[in-house]
């Protein structure tokens, strides 16, 4: 089998509004995102804060990575078949079918029939586009992400926009590759020869979504709540966290991108793999 790699990318992904705009939207919600449910609100009935009552306590704008894994496979293969075809007429008795001659099945009812050999020529193709969190490796659903303005990262170790928290992938490209991949390897049924075994990487490529962090502190009930705002889709959620300067590791390309001829084992183990690296295997739209 071979593997064709695409060159792989890190890409910054442009914010659709700003850290001030994310906050101004959290700002008009951030009653109900802090108190939470109804049942939590029916318990404050009697106490519902107001407004002053929870304050800002601490706001980031961060960089969280996530991998975007572009893969096709193509399987050329032939499998040995018997196609059963019944002859015209309860009269006929013999058949002969490019210049031979060939036994009929008689039937108690309905027409007589031959079995042809025969050899099916056929081609599997199969395709898969998916995201994965660049921390944990999990699939996600990030796909829209990739569709927004983005500018490459030219240098990953030097990578430090101002007043931004990168968050350092955890996960590298053969350990996403694998999963991908894995989605579009599959065995044919039957194969008699297989002519061509071959899987593409169309994208294998790192993005840095922003998103903005707001922590708030309702101190009556001393409770703190991290509300995330993702600054590509406008969502908001609750649950988070801030990261503060817990990362100070520069990121290494070398490490990431450690999909090599080396590495062909660990992406289809026990197979006899030959990779072959292109600079590009198809024209993608940046």
């Amino acid at each position: 089998m071979d593997i064709y790699l695409a060159t792989e990318q890190a890409y910054q992904l442009s914010p659709q509004f700003s850290l001030d705009v994310a906050r101004d939207r959290v700002e008009q919600k951030k009653l109900s995102l802090v108190v939470g449910t109804v049942e939590a609100l029916f318990e404050t009935l009697f106490s519902k804060p107001k407004p002053e009552d929870i304050q800002l306590v601490t706001r980031e704008s961060r960089l969280e990575p996530f991998w975007l894994v572009a893969a096709s496979s193509r399987t050329v293969y032939d499998r040995a078949a018997s196609y059963n075809v019944p002859v015209h007429g309860q009269d006929v008795q013999q058949v002969t079918v490019l210049g031979q001659p060939v036994a009929l099945v008689s039937r108690e009812r309905g027409a007589s029939s031959f079995t042809l050999p025969a050899v099916e020529h056929c081609v599997q193709e199969l395709a898969t586009r998916q995201t994965f969190d660049g921390v944990s490796g999990a699939r996600v659903d990030l796909l829209k992400h990739g569709a927004v303005d983005k500018t490459v990262i030219l240098d990953l170790a030097s990578f430090a926009p101002a007043e931004t928290i990168v968050i350092p992938p955890q996960v590298r490209a053969s350990a996403v590759a694998r999963q991908a991949i894995a989605d579009v390897v599959k065995p044919v049924q039957h194969a008699q020869a297989v002519h061509e075994e071959r899987v593409t990487v169309e994208a294998m490529d790192l993005h840095f979504r922003p998103v903005y962090a707001f922590e708030y502190l309702w101190a009556a009930r001393n409770k703190r709540v991290v509300v995330e705002c993702d600054a590509i889709t406008g969502e908001v959620r609750t649950g988070g966290k801030t990261w503060g300067d817990q990362f100070k590791e520069l990121i290494s390309s070398d490490l990431l991108f450690d999909v090599t001829a080396d590495a062909a084992g660990m992406l289809l183990p026990g197979g006899s793999i030959a990779v072959r690296f292109v600079k590009a295997v198809v024209e993608r739209g940046k």
